[in-house]
């Protein structure tokens, strides 16, 4: 697997379904909703990959939720077609420096 952290340039994030219909000896699910994400880090060329089969649950809304300045890690297949996991370090860290606003009291 291909790990890269670096600074997002651009991300997108398309819908699309690989056939309408289920054909004969199909190997996976015609409804499977699928993913193909475009995205640039910072100093490197514009790559394209999808979201993979069966992927961990709000994987697409971190993708889409990323934002061009953050720093992103990006966990590929072995073959670097498909994104197995995203990152955000720049939420992350704000998050954990987030102490929460639980004990404030009006």
């Amino acid at each position: 697997m291909t790990v890269t952290a670096c600074t997002l340039v651009f991300v997108t994030v398309e819908y699309f379904r690989t056939a309408r219909y289920r054909r004969r000896h199909q190997t996976e699910s015609h409804r499977t909703p699928r993913y193909r994400v475009r995205y640039q880090m910072e100093g490197q060329p514009i790559h394209e990959a999808l979201v993979g089969t069966n992927p961990r649950q709000y994987l697409v809304a971190d993708i889409r939720g990323s934002h061009p300045g953050d720093v992103i890690e990006v966990e590929l297949s072995e073959d670097g077609k498909s994104i197995v996991d995203w990152k955000n370090r720049t939420v992350e860290e704000f998050l954990r420096d987030f102490d929460g606003t639980g004990r404030e009291v009006d």
